[in-house]
């Protein structure tokens, strides 16, 4: 007989099997080498393209590979410098020492103030550009910047290949490690593009001193590129794309379009940078040089820019569509904060809501024990529970194409966040884990899914915003990390205790272990979640929760070897990832690479100084108080005078070990993940609220909780 818990185990075998022989991106690896010629023009947008002001650039959308090219850097905005210096570096770099502060809300990111200040390109003397010692320095110095200026132009004069920069950033991109540019020519002409098979163009700010670029200046680009693609031989490429951000406005994505002369094949560009069709990073350009001049590009972080797949859209709806993408970046960082504040307000205002009616209802107060009040508190607490999901899951509607799309996400979210209420409210199953089953088995089993397909519910979630901020572009972040995790242990609590109360418990056993190896597997599978930071802290989660549903005594050389396991497994994760080709490992591969090359110290530093930065200041302290109160709660609900939770104990045994081990998850992930003590005040407000929701209603069907609040009073 197969029982539950060996088909989850089996289930488990097969997500691994998936993400270990599934390619991570549909796209052809290899660009066959030909001459190419790069075109960066800084700030070049998309809704920028027109027929009549950019003729050139208009069509050449219907023949080319395009994308949406994300030019955030190692600072919070990419001056012109910063971009050339990371197309050189083949990885971030920057330009200047970052002055923004980290946000209180998400340490792992800097928050900048605008204008920014972005300074001067250099001048290029002698063959040599100027200062260039300054930047090197300035690259091992400064906080998030991994890259080594002038790697492109070095691995292209090792390698014998001619390559001549036309204007100031071409040659900060092209420059060798010493700072020297062998061709460098301040104006563009048809002799000095054909005369090398690799040639790089800075076309200047489009945007300068003011937002908006003038008809003039788009012209001028547009002429540029037309003389570039008429001097350029058949089956060359031309690459043009923006590189810069605006200096008086947030990040937005740019134009990206790789053509290859003579084709006209109208596609989708992508970058195992990205991970996703019709995104790329700035980055990506100088591995895509390298390719493209038959240079191994796997010498670079950056990967080279590849066609994804062919592109059905005509050049208005290819248009439309990518500044519908850019809506992203608009609507997240303007509204962004408010939806957050409204993320957690909601929780927030339950549990205050909660504590008063618990005081109150101890003191005598009759409206605190009315039904309509206890409802409209049960009710109020699963809306707040399912808030997460709906947010992950309105991605499917894909909001951003809308006319009005902070109006049309705040309208799907709150509608989809009713549905999960309403569904917990008339499922008729008289278990005290009948909400919990609902709703965190809906996010488990759609971050799961999510998980295994390729992380598209990320894409237009306000709890995985990192493509927008130029961050993690695939995978999961710290904030799905502890969604869930949160959700895969509540399931696995409520799996096992539905099997023992069939007298099944060593199915109920091997279900915990299937469910957490799921988990484990989907969240931190470079193929799948690639999650580094949640993979270490989950599985002493997973491996405490089995301890204790087995009924081991757990001490602290236990909870150390746990601790201990989560270590292991990710270095073993990483050093399989590493035996992977460059091109195609994901961050965990790339991180031994770093240790093997005595750079990983970098990356280090930049994620402890958040973690630091996020123990400091009010947002910090509270979010240390509320997950202290929690674990207190969690541990002992009967010395904090929380009987309805002692009572739920009793009649859900499994879970007490899933809240521990959640306690364990999050706590860890606290330590060992920038976003720092995040990690654990969002697990307060992801727990609370389906805990509050189920003990509300539980204490009105069990008597013994309510002898135990009496006797409470009584005392």
């Amino acid at each position: 007989m197969i029982t539950l818990g060996r088909a989850l185990i089996a289930a488990c075998l097969a997500v691994i099997a998936l993400g270990t022989f599934t390619p991570p991106a549909a796209a052809d690896d290899v660009l066959p080498p030909a001459p190419v010629a790069y075109v960066g023009a800084g700030s070049l947008r998309w809704d920028q393209l027109t027929p009549q002001t950019t003729p050139t650039l208009w069509r050449l959308v219907g023949d080319s590979a395009v994308a949406s090219m994300s030019v955030r850097s190692a600072r919070d905005v990419t001056c012109s410098l910063d971009a050339w210096l990371t197309i050189g570096a083949g990885s971030k770099a920057l330009s200047a020492e970052p002055t923004g502060d980290r946000s209180s809300l998400n340490p792992g990111q800097l928050e900048g103030e605008l204008p920014a200040s972005c300074p001067a390109m250099p001048e290029v003397n002698g063959g040599s550009v100027a200062d260039w010692q300054k930047y090197v320095d300035l690259q091992t110095d400064a906080s998030g910047a991994y890259g080594r200026p002038g790697t492109i132009g070095e691995a292209l004069a090792d390698a014998g290949v001619c390559a001549t920069a036309i204007g100031p950033g071409a040659a900060v991109a092209l420059a060798r490690t010493d700072g020297s540019v062998a061709r460098y020519q301040t104006e563009w002409s048809r002799r000095a593009q054909v005369d090398c098979p690799v040639t790089a163009i800075d076309a200047g700010d489009l945007a300068g001193d003011h937002e908006d670029p003038t008809e003039a200046e788009l012209g001028r680009i547009d002429a540029l590129v037309a003389d570039v693609i008429e001097a350029a031989p058949g089956g060359s490429y031309v690459i043009v794309s923006g590189t810069t951000d605006s200096e008086h406005a947030p990040t937005r994505p740019q134009v990206a379009m790789l053509y290859e002369v003579g084709s006209g094949e109208a596609a989708w560009l992508t970058s195992e940078t990205t991970r996703r069709s019709g995104h790329v990073h700035i980055g990506d350009v100088g591995a895509t040089i390298l390719a493209a001049a038959g240079v191994d590009a796997d010498q670079v972080d950056a990967r080279t820019m590849t066609v994804a797949d062919e592109r059905d859209l005509s050049i208005a709806d290819t248009v439309a569509d990518r500044e519908d993408v850019a809506e992203l970046s608009t609507v997240i960082p303007d509204d962004g904060p408010v939806f957050g504040a409204w993320i957690v307000a909601v929780p927030l205002a339950v549990m205050a809501a909660s504590l008063i009616a618990l005081i109150a209802r101890r003191r005598g107060a009759a409206w605190a024990r009315h039904p309509a009040f206890v409802r409209i508190g049960i009710v109020a607490a699963l809306f707040a529970t399912a808030i997460p999901s709906a947010l992950y899951l309105a991605t499917a509607a894909q909001w951003w194409h809308s006319d009005h799309p902070t109006i049309t996400l705040a309208t799907v979210v709150v509608a989809i966040a009713a549905v999960i209420t309403g569904l917990c409210l008339i499922l008729r199953w008289d278990r005290p884990y009948r909400f919990v089953a609902v709703q965190s088995g809906i996010t488990f089993a759609a971050l799961t899914v999510d998980g295994v397909i390729g992380t598209p519910l990320q894409v237009g979630s306000l709890l995985a915003a990192g493509p927008v901020y130029g961050g993690r572009f695939f995978g999961f972040g710290n904030v799905t990390f502890v969604v869930y995790a949160v959700s895969a242990m509540l399931v696995a609590a409520v799996v096992a205790q539905e099997l023992r109360r069939r007298a099944m418990p060593r199915a109920a056993l091997l279900s915990a272990v299937g469910i957490g190896l799921v988990a484990i597997a989907v969240d931190g599978w470079p193929t799948f979640g690639a999650d580094f930071g949640g993979m270490l802290s989950l599985v002493p989660g997973v491996l405490v929760l089995v301890l204790l549903l087995a009924g081991v005594r757990l001490g602290w050389g236990r909870l150390v070897a746990a601790a201990a396991s989560g270590a292991l497994v990710v270095a073993l994760v990483s050093y399989l990832d590493y035996l992977r080709p460059p091109g195609e490992r994901s961050h965990f591969g790339s991180f031994i690479a770093r240790v093997r090359d005595g750079e990983a110290w970098d990356l280090l530093d930049n994620k402890i100084d958040a973690l630091v930065a996020s123990f400091s200041g009010p947002v910090g302290w509270l979010e240390i108080a509320g997950f202290a109160i929690g674990v207190a709660a969690v541990l002992r609900p009967a010395r904090l005078h929380v009987p309805e939770l002692a009572g739920l104990y009793d009649a859900w045994p499994t879970l007490r070990p899933a809240l521990i081990a959640i306690v364990v998850t999050c706590g860890i992930g606290s330590l060992v993940n920038d976003s720092g003590v995040l990690v654990s005040g969002l697990a307060v407000v992801t727990v609370a609220p389906p805990m509050i929701a189920t003990c509300a209603w539980y204490a009105t069907r069990s008597p013994s909780v309510e002898e135990v609040t009496a006797h409470d009073r009584a005392l």
